[in-house]
């Protein structure tokens, strides 16, 4: 009975921090760029709901914990609402105010800033999440380095794509599609998202280079922590004996390229798999949402705190999984607010775009039915991955 209490603690406090973390981070980013142009921000909130502690700044700004620990928000002064959706009554108050009163006018109004402060603004959280990302990979690469072997194959799955496309053991795959493929890292990033599509491949065999061409197969699996997902696979073992285990080490300005490479590989993964989901070639049933978000992060911390090894090294490899794990989210946090959707980041990046080339902004009332039509497309999108979420979550019992 402790156990699982004590398993449940881990599991809910991991995500927790996590999440809260890196919610933290994107809106730092909203609400460091704003205070360097002088923007007045009237709250800065980790969470939604009645507030569990708030003070308050000598800026005037109001810092808050809120109950519901699955967000946040920064409020600038002229806001409607934490999605920084325009209060056009507040507005024009404020506006004739100063009009009539004279002294401190306006210029520290956030909707009254130029377009390209508030697209700089807006901007800065997702840039956040993006950098926190890269800091932490450049982190585990100074810290680590990273490993990996040449694409030796040590032996061919029966049946597989790559048996059928005729690899043999002993082979070396070089390139895919014209891309280096010469360590496993590459080629399992290459093949994850090219299922059921052609690739021309270059072996070398016996010291002759052969082209061929190989189509991944879908095939589902568990993942690192047990839930099924699934992704194309070639069917190839890497041969550990003959494939020496390469360590890289990376020195200070090394460690930042390889966290900023990092970034970009993920980026681009991301985006082959949004590409291939318009294209048909994806289900979409890799995407989740939150509780999708916990049960990786609170079952990673789980099983690495309940390791059988010495408590040090369980703490350590605890510490390594939060991190690795906060990264990765970390960019999909980033992507996600970068999509056009009024409400979210990229929806008033599109707004600002239009108000930057018509020279005027769009009208309040249109903006208003962009923020209605976002709101009801976030609460599709939401249902869809929940659906997912607690496909995968069953998966745990199956």
């Amino acid at each position: 009975m402790l156990s699982g209490l004590i398993d449940i603690a881990i599991f809910l406090s991991s995500f927790i921090l996590v999440l809260s973390f890196l919610v933290f981070f994107h809106e730092l980013g909203h609400y460091s760029v704003g205070r360097f142009f002088g923007i007045a921000v009237d709250r800065f909130s980790i969470g939604f709901g009645r507030p569990i502690a708030k003070w308050k700044a000598k800026s005037g700004t109001e810092w808050m914990i809120a109950r519901i620990p699955l967000g946040g928000y920064v409020k600038f002064a002229g806001d409607a609402s934490g999605a920084s959706n325009p209060d056009a009554e507040a507005l024009a108050a404020m506006k004739a105010k100063a009009e009539r009163e004279g002294g401190p006018g306006i210029e520290n109004i956030f909707h009254f800033r130029p377009v390209w402060q508030r697209a700089l603004v807006v901007l800065a959280g997702p840039l956040a999440n993006f950098l926190l990302a890269a800091i932490i990979f450049a982190g585990i690469g100074f810290t680590y380095g990273s490993y990996d072997r040449a694409s030796l194959v040590g032996s061919v799955q029966e049946g597989s794509a790559a048996e059928q496309a005729g690899i043999l053991p002993g082979d070396e795959i070089l390139t895919m599609d014209g891309e280096d493929v010469s360590t496993f890292t590459k080629l399992t990033r290459y093949v994850t998202l090219r299922s059921d599509t052609d690739i021309e491949t270059e072996i070398q065999r016996d010291g002759e280079v052969i082209q061929l061409n190989l189509a991944p197969k879908r095939v589902e699996e568990r993942d690192f922590v047990g839930g099924k997902s699934s992704s194309g696979k070639i069917g190839v073992y890497i041969n550990s004996t003959e494939a020496e285990l390469i360590h890289l080490e990376y020195g200070p300005l090394q460690s930042v390229g390889f966290g900023v490479s990092k970034v970009g590989e993920t980026l681009a993964m991301t985006g082959t798999y949004v590409g291939r989901m318009f294209q048909g070639k994806e289900d979409g049933r890799q995407l989740g949402s939150v509780v999708k978000i916990a049960t990786i992060t609170g079952k990673s911390a789980v099983d690495a705190a309940k390791a059988d090894k010495p408590f040090g090294q369980r703490m350590e490899d605890l510490l390594l999984r939060m991190v690795q794990l906060a990264a990765a989210i970390s960019i999909g946090l980033g992507v996600a607010n970068l999509m056009p959707i009024p409400v979210l980041d990229g929806g008033h990046l599109v707004y600002y775009a239009y108000e930057a080339v018509a020279g005027r902004p769009l009208s309040q009332k249109k903006q208003e039915y962009g923020f209605r039509i976002g709101f009801a497309v976030l609460l599709t999108l939401f249902v869809i991955l929940t659906i997912n979420d607690i496909g995968y979550v069953s998966s745990f019992f199956s």
